[in-house]
């Protein structure tokens, strides 16, 4: 990649492609991921008819898996297969995991309450902290700095996908939605036929597709950086500012 870097339709492009030809290996660790981490949390959720109770298994079941499925998309991108084993990688550093995940969230959380801009800002530069914290075995502060250094410079190239899912997650009608106040808050069904398409089109198609895009630019991004990395004269560089 060159200082220019990957123009964002390639990604999209390369993404979409790989998606369509490992949609074969997708769909089972998509149903699979569904399966153990979300319809769990909305079986105790209804349950209990409170979110709260629910809240262990998404930070100590959910978490964990969805850094997997990261490991999931890389791997298909990097070398061409994946093994399913790998959904459940994220269970191997845990507390990592868990804390990543959590502090990732709280920080763009916090940006947009405070301005828009540095939830964005953040939220782009800690973007694939997720990926590198069981990829690379960063650490929880290392995998921080690590998406830091890779994204800086890039932000403006993720910044489409960021606003293409976030535009996916707002106009998609979801067949489940929270009701009530904060600390009651019971789960509503909606099963039209049409809300109920519409949501199986976003789960096992766009949302997959978005996951290889992003799993391409962090594959391109790593290379990108470490080949800045043995570039002749890094040594006497500078490390490059965390973009913050």
């Amino acid at each position: 990649m060159n200082d220019n870097g990957v123009p964002t339709f390639i990604w999209m492009k390369e993404g979409w492609n790989a998606l369509l030809d490992n949609f074969h290996r997708i769909l089972p660790a998509v149903l699979a991921f569904q399966l153990l981490a979300v319809m769990p949390s909305l079986l105790i959720w209804k349950s209990f008819e409170n979110r709260w109770y629910a809240m262990p298994w998404e930070v100590l079941v959910a978490a964990p898996l969805a850094v997997g499925m990261n490991l999931f998309f890389v791997s298909l991108i990097r070398e061409g297969r994946a093994d399913y084993g790998e959904l459940f990688r994220g269970f191997t550093i845990l507390p990592q995991a868990v804390a990543v995940s959590f502090l990732y969230g709280l920080i763009v959380t916090g940006g947009l309450i405070m301005l828009v801009v540095p939830g964005v800002v953040w939220g782009l530069a800690f973007v694939f902290a997720q990926y590198s914290v069981l990829d690379k075995r960063t650490g929880i502060k290392g995998s921080f700095r690590y998406s830091s250094l890779i994204t800086f410079g890039f932000k403006e190239r993720l910044l489409p996908v960021a606003l293409l899912w976030l535009t996916l997650e707002m106009l998609t009608p979801s067949i489940v939605s929270p009701v009530g106040s904060i600390l009651r808050m019971r789960l509503a069904l909606d099963l039209k036929p049409w809300v109920i398409t519409a949501f199986a089109l976003k789960t096992l198609v766009f949302l997959p597709w978005l996951n290889m895009v992003m799993a391409d630019a962090y594959v391109s991004l790593v290379k990108h950086h470490e080949r800045e990395r043995r570039a002749p004269g890094e040594s006497e560089k500078q490390p490059a500012p965390l973009p913050l």
